[in-house]
């Protein structure tokens, strides 16, 4: 099961359900969350927890294309260096930004990965 955006909320008077995703995770085994629309404020600010033990073995890699990736509020916040800001501001693709962004802010290789091994067909005989 994977949890969108691991609850975060999507707007200022929106509840914020991230707590309730960790507390889940402990108990369910096989519930995941995504990293949809992290290159945003609102949701971005969960990143530091994600990025670190036991939730970054929890995360899967999600884009919420068309949502607009931008890499300044993650440099202001520190999240990226300079270099790596100005680096991913010049990509033109947004899923190829969102993606080196993550990377850059420490998202685990694995986070991009995962899924296959959660979703891969089973083999029959």
């Amino acid at each position: 099961m994977i949890a969108a955006h691991c609850g975060t909320k999507s707007g200022p008077i929106d509840p914020d359900y991230f707590r309730v995703f960790v507390e889940m995770t402990v108990r369910y085994p096989n519930l995941y969350g995504d990293s949809s629309a992290f290159n945003v404020p609102i949701r971005g600010r969960r990143i530091p927890e994600c990025i670190l033990e036991p939730l970054a073995s929890r995360m899967l890699h999600g884009s919420d294309f068309p949502v607009p990736v931008f890499g300044h509020w993650a440099w202001l916040k520190r999240f990226v260096t300079w270099q790596d800001f100005r680096r991913c501001e010049r990509l033109s693709n947004i899923i190829e930004k969102d993606f080196q962004l993550k990377r850059a802010m420490g998202f685990p290789a694995e986070t991009f990965t995962r899924i296959h091994q959660l979703l891969r067909p089973v083999k029959r005989e």
